[in-house]
């Protein structure tokens, strides 16, 4: 790829960052509008990113893996204090601090979050999936793969229809998705409810 290619293709980048960060969905931003404000010919958006969908995915990534470097500093330090501690928290409780901190994320940048989950939904929540499983691995020891992946489908997609439409929500399940106190008592509850049946099952 040639220097007028690169420039070309990081000026889409961050043009369509740029329409993120201003608060526009996924519906509200068009290639052609990419391509205004990149200053580039619209065919090139398709060509160097195949798709929007593909190139919001990127985006959002990126826009989400600098938002958790910057506003999870909390928990790098509770990396390095359990490691030097000879009680690590148990999975329940490590899956709690996960679905936790991930939904903290996710009202605090809520339009960034919407588009990420969005997309992964449109994929079946693999991704999220399979952050819970290794943790639903260790709560349920006697479950099969197809088990675990039911269960962590169970937890998560509900979670992330709640942050696409909170307002709904809220109604539904007499809470405020908004307020931190009230997600995390719902969040318990999610959880609590989700497990607590297959853990009698195991004992």
């Amino acid at each position: 790829m040639s220097k007028e290619e690169a420039n070309a293709k990081e000026k889409i980048f961050q043009a369509a960052m740029e329409l993120v960060a201003e608060g526009k969905n996924e519906q509200q931003i068009t290639t052609r509008e990419i391509a205004s404000k990149a200053g580039v010919n619209l065919a090139l958006v398709n060509y160097y990113y195949r798709s929007k969908e593909n190139l919001l995915n990127r985006v959002v990534a990126t826009m989400m893996s600098q938002i958790i470097e910057k506003s999870d500093p909390e928990s790098r330090e509770n990396e390095k204090s359990d490691a030097n501690s000879q009680v690590k928290p148990d999975a329940r409780e490590r899956l709690r601090n996960m679905l936790i901190t991930t939904a903290n994320t996710a009202f605090k940048y809520h339009n960034i979050c919407k588009i990420a989950i969005s997309i992964e939904l449109k994929s079946g929540c693999r991704n999220s999936c399979k952050m819970a499983t290794p943790l639903l691995r260790e709560i349920f020891t006697v479950c099969d793969e197809t088990e675990l992946n039911i269960i962590a489908m169970q937890l998560m997609i509900p979670f992330h229809h709640i942050v696409m439409n909170p307002e709904f929500y809220n109604t539904y399940l007499d809470t405020d998705f908004f307020d931190e106190e009230k997600r995390t008592q719902t969040i318990d509850r999610m959880i609590d409810h989700a497990l607590t049946e297959r853990v009698g099952e195991e004992q």
